[in-house]
């Protein structure tokens, strides 16, 4: 896959192209206008969302000669402005963000010491504890072409997913603080049961975190992507993709957008989706991908991946059975990770809720095949309804590297059951399960990882329109046994709300946690954390919330994705507002 700069792509493009249905989606917000399209972007409305943050940090941590200064504590403040405005056929946008860092250093001894530092490598600006700037930017169009084709274009960032994502997933993931963009063309040309796509970027993380710190920010490092897929719609829904990636190397992130081109196609992938409805008693969908690697520094040559799934809904029950077969995929994400967010991002019949530090390994294993049965039962029509669920999955992990604590592969064998209840305004959804990760060389109890879990969430009504909204967590851990051995574990979590009215919302957190891999101290003992929080929300459009206590850090995942998130203690406040 090595080539002259030029011809890279399209030599790519000749293995295979297209794509399946591809999950896109715009910014939801934005707009500069520029003046020769200002007669293109009259006439419509404009649409903007306010975000603001503010949070005081506090910490326990003191210097020993100083006990009673908290020169550890310091506060930020994080500005999102995103406007966008136009017509039916144009519009333009823009996200401005801004960020700030307060009583983030002292004097010690005649010398300034910054315990925290805003700006990394290759960001500068006129002040070192504040930064702002563009964060985002588009222009989109839509439109008939001659031949009857309508066509959608997006010039700026963008998103895009290929088929299941497996071959390209670049979209915007809120539940941990990730939102990547594409910023370059994505056209998309449709006709008839036939739709075009082509996607020529480079990838855009977020600059600034809307939820969670921003230390130590550095300016992007600009991965080109390439993809381009063909879909044929109808009862049988068939699709090819192709997509080819450059990455920048290292920790140099002072690099042109640009340069990325210049290096040579570090991976490629060709692949093909169908889902057909109606299939008999059957709704069936699958997907494979190979993926070729280019790169000295990649230590494999190729790669695949396969999806299928089967649906059926039999009287009152639906049964979903999912398969999938990864090798050797993750090396795509392996430079894109350094930066916080991922490339390509398959199912992972996982139940996320569960994920821990260890069983994340699996989540994004280079080697694992299985597959997982779920059946839902509607019982109950209208206003009252009951709906329990059975769902067991069987993988096995053969992967022994990245984040890995076993040295043999694994069985994992992870059962989940539940019901959702909705009857009038009660509505209640618990879960619980039993997953054990059994190692090929200690089967036994005391040789593999075994996790117990469960969840509930339930919402009550009271009089004079109040409600109660109580969720609580559980989740026991049992380490296998580790060159470097860990002790088991258990964290408990819950959530209570009450709901006055329409506007305002009282919620009590609380946390417990004796993992001794999370990196957070508990506020009320070592391993307990408490916090209350004020939400106000006047309008449907304007939401205020208050919150001080602390919550205890950990990973979480989310779409197939994980991110180990830091912990919180100190006060927060927040304005979100869509005009």
């Amino acid at each position: 896959m090595r080539g002259s700069a030029r011809c890279r792509f399209v030599c790519l493009v000749a293995l295979g192209v297209g794509g399946s249905a591809a999950a896109e989606e715009f910014p939801e917000s934005p707009a500069v206008l520029v003046p020769p399209l200002a007669g293109s972007l009259q006439g419509g409305a404009v649409h903007g969302l306010e975000e603001f943050r503010f949070r005081a940090y506090q910490s326990g941590e003191r210097l020993a000669d100083f006990p009673d200064e908290a020169v550890f504590d310091y506060q930020e403040v994080v500005q999102r402005l995103s406007v966008s405005g136009g017509s039916s056929l144009l519009t333009a946008g823009v996200q401005v963000d801004a960020v700030a860092l307060f009583s983030n250093q002292y004097i010690l001894d005649g010398e300034l010491i910054e315990e925290r530092v805003l700006w990394g490598e290759g960001l500068s600006g006129p002040h070192p504890n504040w930064w702002f700037g563009v964060e985002k930017f588009w222009l989109q169009g839509r439109g008939d072409t001659p031949s009857s084709a309508s066509l959608s274009w997006t010039l700026g960032d963008s998103y895009a997913a290929f088929g299941r994502g497996l071959a390209l997933n670049v979209v915007k993931n809120t539940d941990i603080d990730v939102d990547t963009s594409l910023r370059g063309v994505h056209a998309t040309v449709a006709a008839g049961d036939w739709e075009v796509s082509l996607v020529e970027a480079v990838a855009n993380p977020q600059q600034v975190r809307l939820e969670n710190p921003n230390v130590a920010m550095r300016a992007d490092r600009p991965h080109a992507v390439h993809g381009l897929r063909v879909d044929r719609y109808g009862r049988v829904h068939v699709g090819a993709h192709a997509a080819a990636y450059q990455f920048v190397r290292g920790l140099d992130a002072t690099l042109d957008p640009l340069t990325a081109y210049a290096g040579d196609v570090d991976a490629g992938v060709v692949g093909a989706t169908v889902e057909a409805s109606g299939v008999g008693p059957f709704d069936l969908g699958a997907e494979f991908d190979w993926i070729g690697y280019g790169a000295d520094d990649i230590s494999v040559e190729h790669g695949y991946a396969g999806y299928l799934s089967a649906s059926a809904y039999p009287g009152v029950a639906s049964v979903l059975v999912e398969g999938k077969i990864y090798r050797d995929t993750e090396w795509l994400n392996q430079f894109a990770t350094l930066d916080g967010y991922e490339v390509s991002t398959g199912p992972s019949l996982e139940y996320e809720r569960a994920i821990t530090e260890d069983s994340s390994a699996a989540l994004n294993s280079n080697d694992v095949i299985g597959g997982r049965v779920r059946s839902d039962f509607a019982l109950g029509k209208g206003a009252q309804v009951l709906t329990p669920y059975v769902s067991a999955a069987v993988l096995r992990d053969a992967d022994l590297g990245g984040v890995h604590f076993n040295t043999t592969p694994e069985t994992i064998v992870h059962g989940v059951g539940g019901v959702i209840a909705v009857i009038g305004e009660f509505h209640l959804l618990a879960n619980g399960g039993w997953r054990m990760d059994m190692r090929d060389d200690a089967p036994t109890d005391n040789g593999g990882d075994t996790t117990a879990h469960a969840d509930l969430t339930v919402t009550i009504p009271l009089p004079h329109h109040l409600s109660l909204e109580v969720a609580p967590s559980v989740l026991r851990y049992h380490w296998g046994e580790n060159p470097v051995q860990q002790t088991d574990y258990t964290d408990i979590s819950s959530t209570t709300a009450l709901k006055i009215g329409v506007p305002w919302a009282v919620l009590v957190y609380t946390d417990f946690s004796d993992n001794p891999l999370i990196t957070s101290t508990g506020n009320v003992s070592e391993n307990v954390y408490m916090a209350g929080e004020l939400q106000w929300q006047p309008t449907s459009a304007m939401t205020v919330k208050v919150f001080y206590g602390a919550y205890r850090a950990g990973i979480r995942c989310a779409g197939g994705q994980c991110r180990s998130l830091p912990g919180f203690e100190g006060a927060r406040a927040s304005f979100t507002s869509n005009f």
